[in-house]
């Protein structure tokens, strides 16, 4: 039971969905992602919610800190004395996160738990693996997560998308809107003050409203930061300082480090809290709202910045040990500019993300001590740039890696040295795809390591020469080197360059259609899991799912990717969970999908990762658009062509030619610039061993009248050249390639074209059967159907079904996010059917199409076709 005496301004719905969620949680447990812009009142929401919470819930509250002191499960820190004394052992002692992720699994299974974690934006990477976890286990129990975050911090390539992303549908979503002019009415009642000016002013910002609120002297400020500033200047000098003081302690200042502030800090502190710029909570003051925080912090002199982190330096140094103190230790040592301690906190705080595996707040604390680099030995410095680039690639910023191991070889004087440095540099080169460089590297440490005993850099030189030559199709000679490799890493007792090694030569030798091949990648897979090898045994999975999908294994490719997807999750490999969902989206669309294929893209598409992902991706959601004839189809084919230009990366080649073919067929390109592309990829020596990239090219070639590759086509292609049109459709709808099948169908001598048409019609894709239409005009066909049902045929306006049911649902007023949940659809499908109406009825606007609607009678056009 919820009991609740009140609501805030503009919530109730909000605490409504919050109270829904928890009384489901009898039956099940469940997530709700709460967000919306600083100011919007996320807490004061959620303060309201839990204090009408009756006793048979436990409520455990953490917040995360901003990233200046990162440290592994920060938050958790908070919970302490809520958790069991093993748990707590855990998370002090630094422990791994299976331990940790599974004492907290335990929390909220034992009991009736809501456990709310606030301000996931600045979260450090353990945080957001748990929030992966428990959000994924969390219907087994009868408790309720709840994640905040500010949504203006959580751009495209922030590594919380991914994490919202990853818990899925079930999840409750809520984004706190602006105040409306009523709303802010409400507020500003017996106050002399213009709502509508506040509103315009505050654009509806709850804490800015209340600013102006409490600071009506200042009559409308230009800046919130002027309010809270003016007010922090009617405070005595003193006072201000420690104010500044709290403002550099994210986490707030525990009282006891504030007498040494001065003999009056005590009652400076009341006053700071008596003017709602502080608060007090558990022995600690801590800044009333971040934006207050923010602002001082951008107010602090610089000169007086350095002096009050010396000051919190040393007040905090004599006591510290675990290992968020050693991170808060490493902030204020690098703000105060003191070499020594910046270097060795940062190492040590780097180390403890690092065994925690929080790889970025690692990667961020090595930053911090390299700045101090000319404080460190040789030794260390050639140590750390190894460690610290190490950490960048995990977390896909393979630019920084490869620069800081060229630093590194720049330290290196004997040539053996250096041949182990550029093996490294080699590796880090490869994550980014620079594939000219990392052959010439990788060529240069093998040269110099091959006199010396076996040794893993020799090892990762040949693997990494290995998979250069895989990706620009030399595959017999990446079966040699591959095999060299997987020789030396055996050798020098290396499972992860090993597994590499093993995963190339065995992909190589699949493509090349040796049965054996397949048996290489899967021991790979096996021996990388065993030795939990991170991103060596992901690569491995991942390789395994791509064998299956060139042996035309869908459904099997489907679950492997499934799997690779769950232990890139539970290892926090980013960037293979980011290309494990790439390829799926790629399976969706081709299985026709298109729904989840949308839910897919919309998590990874602007992802930072390596080049190869992103073209995959850019061509999947292309390929996409264009089938389903989407606005905005040719300049996304173009995008993605473009991306490829010039690359050396033979599968990337064949699937930007493949998806030219198909957009010329379309006709959302000009045909001879296809055939451009086409014919130089014919001139590829690589392609006469490529046997699935030639029989998907032989398939659009087909569509098109142009001469099929040169030799062999495999799989239902080849049967449709070969004649046997029916065989070559029963063959695609076995593998699971609706829209193959559909077009090929329909090249039968007197096919029924009518099923052909109402299936494409049922996918949605409106491009295919303009394509189509276009083939079987040009060979002659006399009865064509409109490839529209009657409903659609029946409006002027060319509706599909669907799209007459988000056209009436817009008539509503409903959100993108509305459609989406009452047609079961994701929201960025909704998006894709609203473009398509404006585009349909001529109009740039929702409201201009709402308004066709009315007047054309549509506004009940989701009941078409139901006769």
């Amino acid at each position: 039971m919820v009991i609740r005496t009140g609501s805030l301004v503009e919530r109730e719905t909000q605490l409504r969905c919050l109270d829904d969620v928890v009384a489901q949680s009898i039956q099940s447990g469940g997530v709700v992602v709460l967000s919306g812009e600083a100011g919007f009142g996320k807490t004061s929401l959620l303060r309201a919610f839990l204090d009408g919470l009756d006793h048979r819930y436990r409520v455990m509250v953490a917040t995360c800190e901003p990233v200046g002191i990162p440290a592994a499960f920060a938050p958790l820190f908070d919970l302490l004395d809520e958790l069991p004394e093993n748990l707590r052992d855990d998370i002090l002692s630094g422990s791994g996160r299976p331990a940790i992720n599974a004492g907290m699994l335990d929390v909220i299974k034992n009991d009736r738990v809501v456990l709310v974690l606030e301000d996931m934006h600045w979260a450090d990477e353990a945080t957001l693996g748990l929030v992966r976890y428990l959000g994924r286990r969390i219907d087994a129990t009868n408790s309720v997560l709840i994640v905040t975050y500010r949504s203006e911090e959580v751009a495209l390539a922030h590594p919380l998308r991914l994490v919202v992303a990853d818990l899925g549908r079930t999840a409750e979503r809520i984004e706190l809107p602006a105040l409306t002019l009523s709303g802010v009415a409400q507020l500003t009642a017996r106050l002399d003050l213009d709502p509508s000016k506040v509103h315009a002013a505050t654009l509806g910002n709850p804490f800015f409203v209340e600013e102006i609120i409490r600071h009506p002297e200042l009559k409308l400020p230009p800046t919130i930061g002027n309010a809270i500033l003016a007010s922090a200047a009617q405070l005595p000098p003193d006072a201000v300082e420690i104010l500044y003081t709290v403002a550099l302690s994210p986490d707030g200042l525990d009282l006891d480090l504030v007498a040494p502030c001065g003999s009056a800090a005590g009652v400076h502190v009341d006053m700071a809290v008596q003017r709602r710029l502080l608060v007090s909570i558990d022995g600690r003051v801590i800044c009333r709202h971040d934006l207050i925080r923010e602002s001082l912090m951008r107010a602090i002199p610089p000169v007086l910045k350095r002096s009050l982190h010396t000051r919190l330096l040393a007040l905090l140094e004599s006591d510290a040990v675990a290992s968020p103190e050693i991170a808060r230790l490493a902030y204020h040592s690098v703000g105060a500019r003191e070499p020594e301690k910046a270097v060795s906190f940062s190492l040590r705080a780097a180390r403890d993300a690092t065994r925690s595996g929080a790889h970025r707040q690692a990667a961020f604390h090595y930053s911090n001590a390299l700045e101090f680099k000319s404080s460190m030995s040789t030794a260390t410095l050639y140590e750390t740039l190894l460690d610290a680039a190490m950490e960048n690639c995990v977390i896909n910023a393979f630019d920084v890696a490869s620069e800081l191991a060229r630093m590194r070889v720049d330290l290196a004087y004997a040539a053996p040295d250096r041949g182990r440095a550029r093996a490294w540099l080699s590796y880090f080169l490869s994550r980014y795809n620079d594939l000219a460089a990392s052959r010439s590297e990788a060529s240069v440490a093998i040269e110099a390591l091959r006199t010396e005993p076996a040794s893993e850099e020799l090892a990762l030189g040949l693997a990494v020469l290995a998979w250069v030559e895989l990706v620009e199709g030399e595959w017999k000679q990446s079966i040699r080197h591959g095999d060299e490799a997987v020789a030396v890493a055996r050798a020098a007792g290396t499972p992860h360059v090993e597994v590499h090694a093993a995963t190339t030569a065995g992909t190589a030798r699949s493509l090349l259609g040796d049965p054996d091949g397949l048996a290489q990648v899967e021991g790979a897979v096996d021996l990388g899991v065993a030795s939990n090898v991170g991103e060596f045994a992901a690569r491995a999975i991942n390789n395994l799912g791509l064998i299956a999908l060139q042996r035309g294994h869908m459904a099997e490719a489907g679950r492997i990717f499934d799997r690779m997807i769950e232990y890139s999750t539970a290892n926090e490999l980013d960037a293979w969970y980011i290309a494990g969902i790439a390829t799926r989206a790629w399976i969706n669309v081709a299985s026709g999908r298109w729904d989840e294929a949308d839910h897919d893209l919309e998590t990874v598409l602007g992802q930072r990762t390596c080049v190869q992902t992103e073209v995959e991706t850019l061509i999947t959601a292309a390929r996409l658009r264009a089938r389903r004839g989407d606005p905005g189809s040719t300049e996304m084919i173009r995008a993605a062509l473009a991306r490829i230009a010039g690359s050396t990366d033979h599968e990337a080649q064949v699937l930007g030619c493949v998806l030219a073919l198909e957009g010329a067929w379309i006709g959302l390109l000009p045909l001879p610039d296809a055939i451009e592309r086409y014919t130089a990829l014919g001139r590829s020596p690589t392609l006469a061993h490529d046997d699935s990239g030639r029989a998907a090219l032989a398939y659009w070639a087909r569509r098109l009248d142009l001469e099929p590759p040169e030799g062999n086509i495999p799989g239902p292609a080849g049967l449709e050249w070969n004649g046997d049109i029916a065989d070559a459709a029963r063959r695609w709808e076995r593998i699971g390639y609706p829209v193959e099948a559909a077009i090929t169908w329909a090249m039968l001598p007197d096919a029924d074209l009518d099923p052909v048409f109402a299936e494409l019609t049922r996918l949605g894709a409106d491009g295919v059967i303009r394509g189509l239409r276009r083939e079987l005009q040009r060979r002659g066909v006399k009865r064509i159907p409109r490839g529209e049902r009657s409903a659609t045929r029946e409006n002027p306006a060319g509706l599909t079904p669907r799209q007459a049911e988000v056209l009436a649902l817009m008539t509503s007023g409903l959100s993108n996010a509305a459609i989406a949940e009452q047609l079961f659809i994701s929201e960025k499908t909704a998006s894709h059917h609203v473009s398509a109406i404006l585009a349909k009825l001529n109009v740039s606007s929702r409201v201009q199409a709402a308004a066709v609607a009315t007047t054309n009678g549509w506004s009940k056009v989701r009941d078409w076709g139901s006769n």
